[in-house]
């Protein structure tokens, strides 16, 4: 099985109209049968980040589907370690780290890091994996 791993900042692009959506949208449907994989994390800040934009009801809904048919790399404490470890010479925030440390946990079944955060695509191509930020 392939996997396309999307961070946040991705991931809202699906639930929230912003200039990439559309792009990012027809890109993962050209991508199958690679399967969507994000981290735990992804749930809360999915509904962090729709919260602050006073997202509808609905649009909270469609994004619990989207999480319930998303694969999702687990979060054990060996993955915080290597998070922390992580790209030591660049200011990667700790909620990114542990984007980059779970989407290479998935090792050569990773496909794609999707992201629009700079630094977190910096710190996965410094890991050899292929960064894409469909637009």
């Amino acid at each position: 099985m392939r996997f396309i791993y999307l961070d946040s900042c991705a991931a809202i692009k699906l639930f929230k109209d912003e200039v990439e959506s559309d792009a990012l949208e027809d890109w993962l449907v050209q991508q199958v049968p690679a399967r969507q994989i994000t981290s735990y994390l992804t749930r809360t800040e999915l509904h962090r980040g729709l919260h602050a934009v006073a997202a509808h009801s609905e649009t909270h809904e469609r994004a619990d589907h989207w999480l319930q048919r998303c694969a999702h790399v687990a979060l054990p404490s060996q993955l915080y370690d290597r998070a922390g470890a992580l790209s030591p010479g660049v200011r990667l925030r700790s909620l990114d780290a542990i984007h980059v440390a779970a989407a290479l946990s998935l090792g050569e079944a990773l496909t794609y890091f999707v992201s629009y955060d700079k630094r977190l695509l910096d710190a996965a191509r410094d890991h050899g994996v292929n960064v894409a930020t469909p637009a």
